[in-house]
């Protein structure tokens, strides 16, 4: 329970911690109040990129205009099955106008005819009266003979059209409107003539209609009919113009949906006019402008009501709350060791302040110098990676409202803070640390370089030198969260007693106080101990587990053994102590190890986790040697001397990590192998051991709470099987020669 109140004090402190910075940092800072018009007294910049919004409403209103100015001609389509109205027209025309010449033809062959009578009778006249006058001639001077003759005709022939051809009767229903001249014109034409107005028109219009085709008749049509009928005589131009004119029928179909969606795409196609961070809104001295009002509204750096501030700080203290809610689960169900051990949870309390603390001291720098990769790097060195690339994430979300970061901020730290977690398993070899500082350089490199052409393309080729600079100073944190994280190990080392790289290196010297004691005082339980840590070692790296920490737990797991060293079969020589003395004071000599192995542990001030393994490297195994003496000695009629099979276990905690359980399997298997290879049996039949003690401590439950799978039980076997029969391997036999003395002699003497 007292575990649990301090626990839930910290996150509550974290919490509260975490908001203080959010409310004091870049996201809320000091907001300006000033209106449109007025001077201002200081020089404003963007803190974040945000979008320029009037003038991108003005894009968006250009854009709308050109669309509504759209010429609905672009989006028509030719439709040649109507070229047929227009030539049907033509046709009609043409037709019609054959009908009326024919008529006017017929109207002046018949005028002709009444000509030709008239004149005849004329002639008839003239040629009477010619007689006439010749009689008169005839008779003689002064002869009153009265004659009558004809009528005096006129001296000239006079015919004088009483019927005039009804044009206009004949034109009324014409196709074409024409005038009374171009009727009378088209009346008068030769045939050659015209066939061939015939033949300008109908070819005229086949130009026309074919391209571009027409969607209306409009001045342009009506251009492109006169640049196309200027073929004709001058006198049959302005004919031919409005007969085509007059005849021609759009072949273009208007494609509504098209139209439609060329107006959208025109619409949409406009520019979002973007400031960007550090750009300038409005300098000192300068008046503010509509849309520099705007944007620092966006941005909210001006003075408002009360909502301004409270309703996103809800938001964000939610979001906030949801991170660390989501952390705090992941480690209760994959870290569950911070939850019981009260140092390791200060622990990651202490980093997280620490880092919340630079954080805000940053506040207003480039998202490049957060210290965020140091601390990703730090947890994943001084408790997992699982965890480490977890709480990455929750603080780059975190961080994200402190210093207002922007969507390349997430993006990098993400992903550059889950590749420092996965380059931090190698940091536990020396020769491998300024490697690993070169490849999180490297990485951070290319990361803000390509993060730089992903979103900024057009800064990035004009401003190519900035971008590289940027990502040197980005490669310069990564080498710097290194330093950190490896150079402060010693710290967290002393004030929470956490279990580093460099820590396991002291324990596993052979120099170490409490090795120099094994090999003096208990010789056979150090070399046991050896040989387990090599076993737990190899295991423990083919599994995935803390090598490190398997190879220190072998080492000293058995150190409790320094109190009775003689009682432990590895130590004895010549008479076994234990034939002197009953079974269940054997088992309580062997069970003793452990609790003087804690003694020591406390006395020494070794770390937890070989604590751990020290007090679960039994569990509750039942000591079966000393068992079955007892039941031997056992006897059914004495109720003293029967055996509670209870007396004989292990009364400790069964192993709760892989690492105590690999160290619990190299043990037992050490120490069986150790005991049939000393009755002088070979490594044939290894591999069988093996399997069979594994197999007993599945089925006893040993290994229940261990987090083994399956898969891990067998890679554990056939690793203890590899390392073994390196050991356990069958020497050849050297032979045997019958040395020369002389010989020998004359050898060494020379």
């Amino acid at each position: 329970m007292r575990k649990r109140v301090i626990n839930s004090a910290l996150i509550v402190a974290a919490y509260l911690m975490t908001c203080v910075a959010v409310f004091t940092g870049s996201y809320f800072q000091e907001a300006i109040s000033i209106a449109v018009g007025d001077v201002s007294d200081v020089r404003v910049v963007a803190t974040r990129d945000v979008e320029n919004i009037l003038a991108t409403q003005r894009n968006r209103d250009e854009a709308r205009a050109r669309a509504d100015a759209e010429d609905p001609l672009l989006s028509t389509l030719l439709d040649p099955s109507l070229n047929e109205l227009t030539i049907n027209n033509l046709r009609a025309f043409f037709t019609r106008l054959t009908e009326i010449r024919r008529a006017y033809a017929s109207w002046e062959l018949a005028q002709d005819e009444e000509q030709n009578i008239a004149y005849a009778q004329w002639r008839h006249q003239v040629e009477l009266w010619e007689a006439h006058l010749a009689r008169v001639e005839q008779l003689e001077y002064g002869e009153e003979t009265e004659i009558i003759g004809p009528t005096q005709p006129s001296d000239e022939f006079h015919f004088e059209i009483t019927d005039t051809f009804p044009t206009e009767e004949h034109f009324n229903n014409f196709p074409v409107l024409l005038s009374l001249s171009q009727q009378e014109y088209l009346l008068s034409l030769s045939a050659d003539e015209l066939n061939e107005l015939h033949a300008a028109i109908f070819e005229a219009a086949e130009i026309i209609l074919d391209s571009p085709g027409i969607f209306e008749i409009n001045p342009q049509v009506l251009v492109e009919v006169q640049r196309n009928i200027s073929g004709l005589m001058n006198d049959v131009l302005d004919l031919g113009y409005t007969v085509l004119a007059a005849s021609l029928v759009p072949n273009r179909v208007f494609d509504a949906e098209h139209f439609r969606a060329r107006q959208q795409e025109i619409a949409e196609n406009y520019e979002i006019v973007i400031l960007r961070e550090t750009e300038l809104i409005v300098d000192a001295n300068a008046r503010i402008t509509p849309e520099a009002y705007a944007i620092m509204e966006a941005l909210g750096l001006l003075e408002g009501e009360w909502t301004r501030d409270i309703i996103p700080l809800t938001g964000i203290f939610i979001v906030i709350a949801f991170t660390m809610l989501a952390c705090c689960w992941f480690i209760y169900f994959y870290r569950s060791r911070i939850i019981s051990h009260t140092k390791e949870a200060m622990l990651l309390f202490t980093l997280y302040t620490c880092v919340l603390i630079f954080m805000w001291a940053l506040d207003g720098a480039s998202y490049h110098f957060m210290p965020i990769l140091a601390f990703s790097m730090l947890i994943a060195m001084l408790m997992d990676m699982r965890t480490a690339v977890m709480l990455n994430l929750g603080l780059t979300v975190i961080a994200y409202f402190i210093v207002d970061g922007t969507m390349y901020y997430m993006l990098f730290f993400i992903l550059a803070g889950t590749l420092v977690c996965l380059l931090a398993r190698y940091t536990t070899e020396r020769n491998k640390i300024v490697l690993v500082a070169l490849l999180a350089a490297c990485f951070n490199f290319v990361l803000s370089v390509a993060i730089s052409l992903a979103f900024e393309p057009h800064q990035a080729i004009y401003s190519l030198n900035n971008v590289f600079t940027i990502a040197a100073f980005v490669a310069g944190n990564g080498v710097f969260a290194v330093i950190i994280a490896v150079g402060s190990l010693p710290l967290w080392e002393v004030l929470f007693g956490v279990v580093t790289p460099i820590k396991l290196l002291d324990l596993t010297n052979p120099t170490n106080p409490l090795m120099r004691r094994l090999t003096i005082e208990a010789p056979g339980t150090y070399h046991h101990s050896l040989i387990v840590a090599n076993l737990a070692e190899s295991a423990a790296y083919d599994i995935g587990a803390n090598p490190h920490i398997a190879r220190a737990g072998g080492y000293y797991h058995d150190i409790g053994k320094l109190k009775y060293p003689h009682y432990f079969a590895e130590n004895i020589t010549g008479v076994n102590p234990h034939d002197s003395i009953d079974p269940l004071s054997s088992a309580q000599i062997i069970v003793s190890h452990i609790a003087y192995g804690m003694t020591l542990a406390a006395e020494y001030r070794l770390p937890q986790f070989l604590r751990d393994i020290i007090y679960q490297h039994h569990g509750t195994a039942l000591i079966k040697y000393f068992y079955c003496k007892a039941k031997d000695a056992e006897d059914p009629d004495d109720p003293t001397t029967i055996v509670n099979k209870n007396d004989y276990r292990y009364p400790f905690l069964n192993p709760q990590s892989r690492e105590s359980a690999v160290v619990m399997l190299a043990d037992g298997i050490e120490a069986a192998v150790r005991a049939i290879m000393a009755q002088g049996e070979d490594a044939g039949n290894l591999q069988e051991i093996i399997k069979k003690m594994i197999r007993d401590k599945l089925t006893d439950g040993t290994l229940a709470d261990s987090e083994l799978s399956i898969k891990d039980v067998d890679i554990i076997a056939k690793s203890f099987y590899r390392v073994l029969k390196g050991m356990y391997h069958e020497r050849i036999p050297y032979p045997t020669e019958v040395r020369d003395e002389s010989t020998e002699a004359a050898v060494i003497n020379s």
